[in-house]
C-alpha cells in the first residue's frame, strides 16, 4: 500500500472516530451545557405597561425550571425589579433598584404535563412595581422602564442568574427566561389613508378646497406620510411633483403630536392652529422654505384627543 492510501485509509479511522467522541457533538445538550438550573419560558402575554390604563396593565408568564432533575432541585425562584426613569422631568428623578419583588419557594411549584417542575402566569403587575417603589401613575412617563431580574436557588445553596449562565442557555434554543423588561408606552394607531382637503396654499391658488388623499404609516420612529403638504404641492407645483417626504416623520407620544425630522430638499416644517374636531383633523403647516398651506385630513370614527406639542 503507497503512502497516498495509506494517508487516506488513516483520515477514515480519523473520521469515523471523531463520530463517536461524545465531545464533538454538533448539538449542545443541557447536561453538555453545565449542571446548573434556569428558568424556560412556556408561555407568555404582553409587556408594556399601557400609560392609558396603567390599573389594568400587566405581564404574565409560565416557566418550568430545568435542572438535572427537572426542577426538583430547585428551592426557590426570586425577582428584582429596577426602575429607570428617562423622564426626570416628571416627579424628579425617581430611579431605584435593585430591590426585591417576588419569591416563590418550591412548595409553590407545580409538576407541568412533561414532568417540570414550574410556576403558571406568574402575574407582575405595573401597580405592584409602582407600590414596590413608592410611585404614583403620575411618576410614569413615556419610555420608562422596569426592569426585572429573575434567579434561581439550588437545594445546595447555588443561585443562577443572567449573569453567571451561559449564552446557550439565554438564547432560543434552551428559552432561558431569567430577565425581563416592561417598558411605559402610549398605543398609536393612527396608520390608515385618509381624505384630505386642502383649504389653502402659499401660491394662493383658485383650486382650493382641493380634495386628496395621504396615507399613514408606523415605523419605529414615528409615522411616514406620503405627502407632507397635505395636497398643496399639487396644487401649487403639479400633481406630478414630488413631495416632501425625507425623514420627516409625524410623531404621537401618549396623544401628543410633533412633527420632526426635514424634508429631502432639507426644508423644516411647523404646524400651528392645531385641532381635532371629531373625525377633522385641522392643521395650518410653514416650511423654512417659505411654503405653507392649510388642511383637514378626515378619520372615519373619529381621532384620538390629539394635542400638538
Amino acid at each position: 500500500m503507497n503512502k497516498f492510501k495509506l494517508f487516506i485509509f488513516g483520515g477514515l479511522i480519523l473520521f469515523f472516530a471523531s463520530c463517536a467522541d461524545e465531545d464533538a457533538k454538533p448539538i449542545i445538550t443541557f447536561d453538555d451545557a453545565g449542571k446548573g438550573a434556569y428558568p424556560r419560558l412556556i408561555s407568555e402575554g404582553t409587556r408594556d405597561i399601557n400609560l392609558f390604563d396603567i390599573a389594568n396593565s400587566s405581564y404574565t408568564y409560565t416557566i418550568e425550571f430545568v435542572d438535572l432533575e427537572q426542577g426538583n432541585l430547585v428551592s426557590t425562584y426570586d425577582l428584582q425589579y429596577t426602575f429607570e426613569d428617562n423622564n426626570p422631568d416628571i416627579g424628579g428623578d425617581t430611579s431605584t433598584g435593585p430591590n426585591p419583588l417576588k419569591s416563590f419557594s418550591s412548595s409553590e411549584f407545580t409538576t407541568n404535563s412533561g414532568g417540570f417542575q414550574g410556576i403558571e402566569n406568574i402575574t407582575v403587575s405595573a401597580n405592584e412595581l409602582l407600590a414596590a417603589a413608592g410611585m404614583s401613575p403620575d411618576d410614569l412617563g413615556p419610555g420608562d422602564v422596569f426592569r426585572i431580574a429573575g434567579s434561581v436557588t439550588t437545594t445546595d445553596g447555588q443561585t443562577f442568574a443572567a449573569g453567571n449562565s451561559s449564552s446557550s442557555v439565554k438564547g432560543a434554543a434552551f428559552r432561558g427566561h431569567f430577565d425581563f423588561n416592561m417598558a411605559a408606552a402610549c398605543p398609536s394607531d393612527l396608520a390608515g389613508t385618509y381624505d384630505v382637503i386642502t383649504t389653502d396654499s402659499w401660491c394662493g391658488s383658485d383650486q382650493v378646497p382641493y380634495s386628496n388623499q395621504v396615507t399613514f404609516t408606523s415605523t419605529a420612529t414615528g409615522y411616514d406620510v406620503t405627502d407632507f403638504s397635505f395636497g398643496a404641492y399639487d396644487i401649487c407645483y403639479g400633481p406630478t411633483s414630488a413631495r416632501p417626504l425625507g425623514n420627516l416623520r409625524f410623531l404621537d407620544i401618549c396623544n401628543v403630536i410633533e412633527i420632526t425630522g426635514a424634508s429631502q430638499w432639507g426644508e423644516v416644517y411647523t404646524w400651528s392652529n392645531f385641532a381635532i374636531d371629531g373625525e377633522v383633523m385641522s392643521f395650518d403647516w410653514v416650511n423654512d422654505y417659505g411654503e405653507g398651506g392649510s388642511a383637514q385630513v378626515i378619520k372615519p370614527g373619529g381621532w384620538p384627543p390629539l394635542t400638538l406639542k
